[in-house]
């Protein structure tokens, strides 16, 4: 057996809790940093779209808001009672092949969404955080129809959303 006789187990020791406990040195990066006490309450103004996804913009608004009422790290708030602003924008849609039955036609497509965020503080409108760098993706089957196909995509859309708003707000909050 490798482990020391008792009279080396009080050398072993510490040097077994150090290796326990010492990280891998992973960090998170784009972690939000903690948010300043004065802030407690959250107003999600509207997203802007300046896509050609109709609903987009709101789907991401309904999302957010969602994610701010089931945390706990900041209250949602109307306009004129929060302490910050969040405001945010599809910059950019875009859609492409992902598989294809043959070299013109696509079995799969793959939509893209990326996105610009921004707090500012509710009275004096100077920004507190930004970021452009939300992207998400997600993969849709190309149906039988059009309309089969555009349900897909809709579907694609609201996932989309969904992990847009979960992330924005793991990034603001920094809970993880």
């Amino acid at each position: 057996m490798w482990w020391p006789s008792r009279g080396g187990a009080g050398l072993w020791a510490p040097i077994l809790i150090l290796i326990l406990t010492a990280g891998c040195g992973y960090r998170l990066e784009n972690r939000a940093h903690p948010l300043p006490a004065w802030i407690s309450s959250i107003y999600v103004e509207p997203f802007t779209n300046r896509s050609n996804e109709l609903d987009l913009g709101a789907m991401i608004t309904r999302e957010l808001r969602d994610e701010f009422l089931k945390g706990n790290a900041l209250s949602l708030a109307p306009r004129g009672g929060a302490d910050v602003i969040l405001r945010g924008q599809v910059v950019e849609v875009d859609t492409s092949g992902l598989s294809y039955r043959r070299y013109d036609q696509a079995v799969e497509r793959r939509i893209a969404v990326r996105c610009h965020v921004s707090i500012d503080d509710a009275r004096s409108g100077e920004e507190i955080w930004s970021t452009s760098d939300i992207v998400r993706e997600e993969g849709f089957y190309v149906g039988r129809t059009l309309s089969e196909t555009e349900a897909h995509k809709r579907e694609a859309l609201k996932k989309i959303a969904s992990d847009i708003a979960e992330m924005v707000y793991h990034r603001i909050t920094g809970v993880f």
